[in-house]
């Protein structure tokens, strides 16, 4: 093992470390706790580099392997089990980071169970558990290739051309409906990125950098091995990728010159110097690099193109998924540190289960030979003292030590600093405004409830539905007088104020009963303080002293009553219960959704 190799599995058990801390406030405290996303920006680093930009990474599976095997190229064949190795951690992370952004993470197997097909997630989701299966078939001889099992190795050798077939088939409806997920959103995402060929412009910049990708693994294994790097092969892929560069460049810029908006590169806006910046890394500098026959063969411009196109690439899919939204919704997004430390985390622990697997198995059969050879030039070898570091012999004895160490402090340092913020915060509300309509719950999680209509149709027999607990000397006590927090509990009980109100301490018994000590024979509240009248079968029965946030009261008591309403023929309001009933979007949220410029697309804000 080389000192780079050690520095480098070093720093990423460092990153692995460091993000198992967050992970521990991820999943105890939730999302807010380690993330700055909100309702109006519930996309970030997340979706758009773990998701969007790690399906888009682990692209050079299908594209090497379709070069090699299906095409019939026998120079990259070298490659194929490289990039297909990468292409199944690659989508083990995304399944890893989508469970960081779910909000019920433990939810995510219901796609299986419970189907939508009318669903672009839905695709997205069943061909990708069906590709993870497709490239653990696909890798598996590396597995069986030097053990026992030759009878299994020799069938999957046999069904491997079906299988990167499918794989290939299951890839391109993935890598596009991706960009389908994006085109239920017109009215979020600016004119640069949001076109009805995203599909397509997501399949196309996947086989960019899919190639980019292999060229990077490629360039970053030679040089930590210290190898001679495959000058012929990464040259090979140079000439394919200048290719895909210059068909995606026309493709993207003729698609906005047919929809008119050439104009906004040149407006001078966030929006656009962001896209210049895009265009530049993913497609400007690696096409000059790699138009040049003279720099293909030379190892360094072409890992400086291709880490360049990579890196522009990945922007891509943050700024379709995320950043470009900003403008629309006038929100502000960047994403907390802890963020970034997952997203490296997860990507640091994939590369070492990459290094772990080429050490033990033969991804690279010469890299596994010399390995070994070390290994046992190493068996008796005495310590080696270099600088301030001392290396205790062995690799594996030495980088178990070194490893945990690192890895342990991380995790620690994880821990420390991650804010560990109340699971939920407080949300205070105001009392209901307006009159024959009302908005309650403003100014957070504000819903229009239309008193007047409500009394029209239910009678004044009803309010006891909603006002079910009256202050003295109150008819219709506000909803927010007991609810005073959108999800917290608010506590409506105050002891010394009763025992004020009714004469001091002889008049305990009035509540308690017998037993002035006991808190569980206290009378009910509703006796002395009376709902509507008559009282309402859906008033909540009163049994403890703290009153439920308003947003969980008002579904419980809403839904409740909807549920009945709607069963009624004559009422014909079969979906009176569902949730559009009262949280109607995109419009009418005047406060939330910043009006669109006249001639741009989006909603139009009356």
């Amino acid at each position: 093992m080389t000192d780079r190799l050690r520095i480098f599995k070093t720093l990423l058990w460092t990153l692995v470390g460091l993000a198992a801390g967050i992970t521990v406030a991820r999943f105890t405290r939730g999302l807010g706790a380690t993330t700055t996303l909100s309702d109006s920006t519930p996309w970030g680093l997340w979706i758009g580099f773990d998701v969007m930009g790690g399906v888009a990474l682990a692209a050079g599976g299908f594209v090497v392997a379709g070069i090699a095997h299906v095409f019939q190229r026998g120079r990259y064949h070298h490659a194929a089990r490289p990039a297909v190795l990468t292409a199944l951690l690659g989508y083990s992370a995304v399944v890893v980071g989508l469970l960081y952004d779910l909000g019920l993470p433990w939810n995510i197997w219901h796609m299986t169970i419970f189907w939508n097909p009318r669903s672009p997630l839905f695709e997205v989701g069943w061909c990708v558990m069906l590709y993870l299966t497709v490239l653990v078939l696909e890798f598996a001889p590396v597995f069986l290739e030097r053990t026992r099992f030759q009878a299994a190795y020799r069938l999957l050798l046999r069904m491997q051309l079906p299988l990167i077939i499918v794989g290939i088939a299951l890839s391109t409806l993935h890598q596009s409906s991706l960009g389908t997920l994006i085109l239920i959103m017109p009215f979020r995402v600016h004119e640069l990125w949001y076109t009805p060929r995203l599909p397509e412009l997501f399949f196309v910049t996947a086989i960019c950098i899919g190639l980019a990708m292999v060229m990077v693994e490629s360039s970053v294994m030679s040089w930590l091995h210290r190898r001679k790097p495959h000058t012929d092969m990464i040259a090979g892929f140079a000439r394919m990728a200048a290719w895909a560069l210059s068909f995606q460049l026309v493709f993207r810029l003729g698609d906005l010159a047919a929809r008119g908006h050439l104009g906004l590169l040149a407006s001078g806006s966030r929006e656009s110097g962001l896209f210049w910046v895009e265009m530049a890394l993913s497609s400007l500098l690696p096409l000059a690099l790699f138009s040049v026959p003279a720099l293909r063969v030379r190892p360094t411009p072409m890992f400086i193109g291709a880490a360049s196109s990579v890196a522009g690439f990945l922007l891509h899919r943050v700024n379709a998924s995320g950043l470009a939204h900003i403008g629309f919704t006038g929100s502000t997004y960047f994403p907390f540190w802890t963020e970034f430390a997952v997203s490296f985390g997860i990507v640091a622990g994939a590369t070492l289960a990459y290094l772990w697997i080429e050490q033990h198995f033969p991804v690279d059969p010469s890299a596994l030979d010399s390995e070994s050879a070390m290994k046992r030039m190493q068996l008796f070898e005495l310590p080696r003292v270099g600088g301030l570091r001392v290396w205790l012999g062995d690799d594996g004895y030495a980088g178990r030590r070194v490893y945990s160490l690192v890895f342990t402090l991380a995790l620690v340092a994880g821990l420390t600093l991650t804010p560990w913020r109340p699971i939920v915060e407080a949300s205070p509300v105001v009392r209901a405004r307006g009159g024959r309509e009302l908005l309650v719950g403003f100014p957070s999680g504000t819903v229009r409830f239309p008193h007047e209509a409500h009394i029209e149709r239910l009678g004044k027999e009803a309010c006891g539905v909603c006002h079910h607990a009256n202050k003295p000397g109150d008819t219709g006590t506000p909803c927010t007088e007991c609810h005073a927090d959108l999800y917290l509990p608010t506590r409506v009980f105050q002891h010394d104020t009763h025992v004020a109100a009714l004469k001091g301490n002889a008049s305990c018994v009035t509540c308690h009963q017998d037993q002035p000590t006991s808190a569980p024979v206290t009378k009910p509240c509703s006796s002395c303080h009376p709902a509507g009248k008559p009282p309402s079968a859906w008033a909540p029965k009163f049994a403890s002293t703290t009153a439920p946030g308003l947003r969980p009261a008002a579904h419980r008591l809403c839904i409740g009553c909807h549920q009945v309403e709607a069963k009624r023929a004559s009422l014909n309001r079969p979906n009176l219960h569902r949730c559009a009933t009262c949280h109607r979007t995109p419009v009418p949220h005047e406060d939330v959704v910043r009006p669109v410029t006249p001639g741009s697309r989006g909603v139009t804000v009356p």
